[in-house]
């Protein structure tokens, strides 16, 4: 099975920007996606018109890993950790402020799987579809789940998109664990094909087990379950271990982070020419797992990794 990640040009990641709270007067800084500086033919969609931030960044993501190559039958693997915030706070303050008038069009986008019914939607495809609620690990769990559909044959590519959107409620809900860790958004896709191609950069080897380390576990009992993890990796030299070194994320941003550290790990392993990459992910409050991929020679010494993306 052979990893895709989407290709793009690399850029400095956006400035924080103030997100205002309701009865502060002084905003939380969040790690925002910028504009598009031209607006994306799939925006025109009538499934985006009204879709939430979550659903454009995970659908921007997917059109980057997929390369244009839209059609013939798709597997979604859609991987969140907060969901679809903006709109379910703004339903619900509606609802709590007079119910009869709350507008039944947010509701749509409030459940965890709007984003990838829009993504079925707009890259036409019927084939399996699922979505995964978790920690940041939870995207890893998306890849093997991707692996065991294209094992089976139920597909021949499968797309896993991690996703999150900012909102002062999970920026402020993110203070009271992580005082010195600020709200990241935005998204990163992996395209998974039985076959490899000329664009693969790389082949998914394995997923671990997760390895639990309990709801408010102390900081010694998580690096526990990462060695765990790191021990139940394939063996390699020393050199290819360093792969594991991603780029520096801009926060905390769940899910779509554990994507981007996937991503940055490949990356590095191309770059130096490594025969392997290896991602730990220690998640939030659950647990932690670990993936490897072999890492396919870098022929194109232009190709750079978008450690700057929002997608």
């Amino acid at each position: 099975m052979n990893a895709l990640p989407g290709v793009g040009v690399a850029a400095a990641w956006p400035v924080p920007q103030p997100l205002e709270r309701p009865g502060w007067t002084r905003p939380l800084m969040v790690q925002r996606v910028p504009a598009p500086a031209t607006r994306p033919a799939w925006a025109a969609h009538a499934r985006m018109r009204r879709a939430a931030a979550i659903s454009q960044f995970a659908l921007g993501a997917a059109m980057e890993a997929l390369g244009g190559s839209i059609g013939g039958p798709l597997g979604v693997v859609f991987c969140t950790t907060c969901g679809g915030v903006n709109y379910s706070r703004r339903f619900y303050d509606e609802v709590l402020r007079d119910p009869a008038v709350a507008s039944p069009l947010l509701f749509p986008e409030t459940v965890f799987n709007a984003p990838a019914s829009h993504l079925a939607a707009v890259l036409a495809t019927s084939a399996s579809n699922y979505t995964l609620v978790g920690d940041a690990g939870v995207f890893l769990h998306g890849l093997a789940l991707a692996a065991g559909w294209l094992a089976d044959g139920r597909v021949e590519r499968c797309l896993v998109v991690a996703a999150e959107e900012a909102d002062w409620i999970t920026a402020d809900a993110l203070r009271h664990f992580q005082k010195n860790t600020r709200l990241a958004e935005g998204a990163g896709a992996v395209l998974l094909t039985r076959e490899r191609t000329a664009q693969t950069w790389a082949a998914l080897e394995c997923v671990t087990d997760p390895e639990p380390f309990g709801y408010g576990a102390a900081q010694p009992a998580r690096a526990a379950a990462l060695r765990r993890v790191a021990a139940a990796l394939p063996a390699g030299d020393e050199a290819a271990a360093t792969a594991n070194a991603t780029h520096a994320l801009p926060g905390e941003a769940f899910a779509a982070g554990a994507a981007w550290r996937v991503l940055a790990a490949i990356h590095a392993a191309r770059t130096q020419q490594l025969p392997r990459a290896t991602v730990l992910v220690p998640g939030a409050y659950q647990e932690a797992i670990g993936a490897s991929f072999t890492v396919f020679p870098n022929e194109n010494s232009s190709v750079s990794f978008p450690s700057g993306r929002f997608s």
